[in-house]
């Protein structure tokens, strides 16, 4: 249940429609009643799949944040990105019980774990993670999980319903 209203498509000012017209979807709408964050959001959003994590581990840590911050609107935009990456749908749903596929993604999940639940990784989990990622990479992961966190968190306390389907990232 939505627990803000958000604006009608045909009342955007044109500098809202353009940042609705780059993800058109009811978290752009919710963004909109911000006073100018969502352009700085959107642009954040954008940048994770142009960063030196891989499409695989960057809808791997995703998904588990999501699943971790109870997020069905993070899940519905993620499963078809998530999908197209590589994953099954068994392995899907081994990653959102925290349970990866492999010894690598499982490290990557025990990562996201401790960043949603502790805040601060474990000096065992960072360098067990670092042992395969680069330093650019594991400020990138750090980074995601806090964006997703923060979304998740946006999402489910202001009640932004699902779209109907997952949104296209061609305009991001």
């Amino acid at each position: 249940m939505p627990r803000i209203d958000t604006p009608e498509v045909k009342a955007l000012s044109d500098e809202q429609k353009q940042q609705y017209d780059r993800f058109p979807a009811n978290l752009t709408l919710a963004l909109l009643r911000t006073t100018g964050f969502a352009s700085g959001y959107l642009s954040l959003g954008a940048s994770f799949p142009r960063g030196a994590i891989s499409d695989k581990d960057r809808e791997l840590a995703i998904l588990r944040v999501g699943a971790l911050s109870q997020s069905p609107y993070e899940r519905m935009q993620h499963l078809p990105l998530a999908r197209r990456a590589g994953w099954s749908d068994a392995e899907i749903e081994r990653i959102e019980a925290g349970r990866g596929p492999d010894a690598g993604s499982q490290l990557i999940l025990q990562f996201v774990d401790e960043c949603v639940k502790n805040v601060k990784v474990s000096p065992q989990t960072f360098s067990a993670v670092s042992a395969f990622y680069t330093e650019t990479q594991m400020a990138e992961l750090t980074l995601l999980v806090g964006h997703y966190m923060m979304t998740a968190r946006f999402l489910e306390t202001l009640g932004v319903p699902l779209d109907e389907e997952a949104t296209p990232w061609t305009n991001m």
